[in-house]
């Protein structure tokens, strides 16, 4: 339904022309190269052979990783802009020439080395500063030490003794030098975890010292510095200042790098466009003087591409042909979804799920308006959807939202719509209920939950007769039946006998939806029977497709989840409301502003979440299921990188 025609491409030119080939496919970004091997007949591919660019792309693959981390270390010192600015800034747009011209001027390798070399430095200055802080610790406990212990080496009457011992035996320590009345001993410094002494004793005594402090693990004092403590902690400090202002200096140059890192940013777009060209040239068949390339294109864009290679390489120096998809390649074909702009950001849902294979339709339209909806009912509140309205519309505006990150705003601006419609219809604001609804979320949950069972019921048998329709032009006739429009009227017969005979009372018109429904019962065994060249097993397969109401029953009560989820969203903001207001005036016009923010902004992200992941699920499950396969995989084109660029469309 809005699934491209695609056309599958060859291209044939001389050898020559291979690398400017491939480079005006990747710039007109459409065309998905694949291999000729699988396809080509035997006899023809012994004349073409395949190249192994493994060492090329691997060169290049270390290139983009040196780029990577060259660009990944500036930016940490080249200020960054803030998150509003950087979404008001627009990217800039450049032709895969002029991104060619940039970096061919460009000595790449040797910004890399600068930055690697400015990296080092930093690393090694680091690792200075890391030891002199050790070395300050150290120096900071002995600072109290007024000589230095190799000037009392050597006395020949007495022995000096400087070191720490653990705290847990300082106490024996102490005492046991109290016992050896020729001993002199002071503190030095006490920290958490160890004490140090200065000790001097007569050499007679050493005898007994050795003894005392060999069970108390006494460490002995290795001094290296040929200054006092107090002065090489001056000194140290004095180092750590000069290599902190050569810290300084270095990242202050490095905050001036904006215009090499903006070069790096296009190295990194170059080198990663053509090693997605290496890797499309291991997909072509070569021989002496030719090449063979085969891709998948748009139908539409085939006309646009063929007049590009005509005009890089002249008429006579390509040779473009294209086939029609044969059905043995429908589930080969990539696919890419066209819908209009409205739509298309709902895609995001059946990407999720799966994209749609060649010979189906694509769900994003038929699901859309239910989608809607859904998110409507449970999101349910006229000044939630005003708030989420806004927001998307000042973003979509006012800032330079692109790629993915525009379309997800866009969806959520679409939705506020049905968001707004809804909170009307139930006439809830913030909570509040508005003077005027058509239902209440509080008071008349009943008729919310029979309404959302009648939409889901709508929905249901809206997918079995697409199912119906989709294996109709397939050729499955009795599937058709089967499968689609019999349990399609067999949900509408009994919607018809609910409606009259529980309703309206109607006998006459409930009789005929009642007679609707078992004509189809028995319609489906008929058919199953009919269809089946072993009537027996047909006829079984028959009465086992009926044990399938069940099914139905479950994904009918699943839309109750609609009433639940609308409900609970309105009565949590309610409530939100009744706590402040039970607050006292002062409170309330003070704390209660910041409280009832805060307490509505968690219910609205819950809500909003809620809404998405519900409705959702809704169509995988229950909708989906009734009409969809999915499993086709996307369109892959050769393609620049568009990292930090968008290119230029010719």
């Amino acid at each position: 339904m809005a699934i491209a025609k695609m056309k599958k491409l060859t291209l044939m030119a001389e050898q020559q022309n291979k690398e400017p080939l491939l480079r005006s496919i990747q710039e007109m970004q459409s065309v998905e190269v694949i291999s000729l091997t699988d396809v080509l007949e035997e006899e023809l591919l012994e004349q073409f052979e395949t190249t192994d660019s493994y060492k090329e792309s691997a060169d290049l693959q270390t290139k983009i990783q040196d780029i990577e981390h060259a660009l990944s270390y500036i930016n940490q010192y080249v200020p960054q802009p803030g998150m509003i600015e950087n979404l008001k800034t627009k990217r800039d747009v450049l032709s895969l020439n002029e991104l060619e011209d940039h970096v061919n001027k460009t000595d790449v390798d040797g910004l890399i080395e600068q930055v690697n070399s400015k990296e080092q430095k930093l690393n090694q200055l680091e690792e200075q500063k890391k030891a002199l802080q050790e070395e300050e610790t150290f120096l900071r406990n002995w600072r109290g030490l007024k000589f230095l212990p190799e000037e009392v080496k050597g006395l020949k009457l007495l022995n000096v003794h400087i070191g720490t011992v653990d705290n847990e035996h300082t106490p024996m320590l102490t005492a046991g030098l109290d016992e050896l009345s020729t001993v002199y001993y002071e503190e030095i410094y006490g920290r958490s975890e160890e004490s140090a002494y200065l000790i001097i004793l007569p050499k007679e005594s050493e005898q007994a010292f050795s003894e005392l402090v060999t069970e108390l693990s006494f460490r002995e004092l290795k001094y290296t510095y040929d200054l006092l403590p107090e002065d090489a902690l001056y000194s140290n400090l004095n180092t750590q200042k000069s290599l902190r202002e050569e810290e300084r200096t270095i990242k202050n140059e490095m905050k001036q790098w904006k215009p090499a890192a903006k070069d790096l940013e296009l190295a990194e777009e170059y080198y990663y466009n053509i090693g997605q060209r290496e890797v499309a040239k291991d997909l072509v068949l070569n021989s002496e003087h030719l090449f063979l390339a085969s891709g998948w294109i748009e139908a539409d864009k085939v006309e646009a591409l063929k007049q590009k290679l005509i005009n890089e390489l002249g008429e006579d120096g390509i040779v473009v042909m294209t086939d029609d998809v044969k059905m043995n390649e429908y589930d080969q074909v990539p696919i890419v979804l066209h819908n209009n702009s409205i739509i298309s950001p709902f895609e995001m849902i059946t990407e999720m799920f799966s994209l749609p294979k060649y010979n189906e339709v694509d769900p994003t339209p038929l699901m859309f308006p239910f989608f809607l909806v859904f998110f409507g009912m449970i999101g349910a509140d006229l000044g939630y959807g005003l708030l989420l309205g806004v927001a998307t519309f000042v973003g979509l505006k006012f800032f330079n939202l692109e790629g993915s990150t525009r379309r997800f705003v866009k969806f959520l601006h679409i939705l506020s719509y049905p968001t707004i419609a809804f909170g009307l219809f139930f006439g809830s604001f913030f909570g509040v209920s508005l003077p005027f609804h058509v239902f209440s979320l509080q008071d008349n949950v009943i008729e919310v939950m029979i309404l959302s069972v009648a939409i889901g019921v709508v929905q249901l048998i809206f997918g079995l007769v697409m199912n119906g329709i989709i294996k109709g032009r397939q050729g499955q006739k009795a599937s058709s039946y089967i499968d689609g429009y019999a349990w399609a009227m067999m949900l509408i017969g009994l919607v018809i006998y609910v409606l009259a005979s529980m309703v309206y009372s109607i006998p006459l018109v409930a009789q005929i939806g009642l007679g609707l429904t078992l004509i189809n019962v028995i319609g489906i065994v008929v058919i199953s029977t009919i269809s089946s060249k072993n009537k027996g097993l047909g006829f079984g397969l028959g009465l086992y497709n009926l044990y399938g109401v069940t099914g139905y029953v479950g994904d009918i009560v699943s839309y109750t989840r609609l009433m639940a989820l609308g409900v609970a969203s309105a009565n949590i903001a309610m409530a939100f409301n009744l706590i402040v207001g039970f607050l006292p005036p002062l409170f309330r016009f003070t704390i209660g502003v910041v409280l009832i923010i805060a307490l509505q902004a968690m219910n609205i992200a819950l809500s909003f979440l809620s809404a998405y992941v519900h409705s959702s699920r809704l169509q995988y499950v229950e909708f989906f299921g009734k009409f969809f396969e999915g499993g086709g995989k996307p369109l892959t084109p050769l393609k620049t990188l568009e990292k930090h660029i968008w290119l230029k469309k010719n």
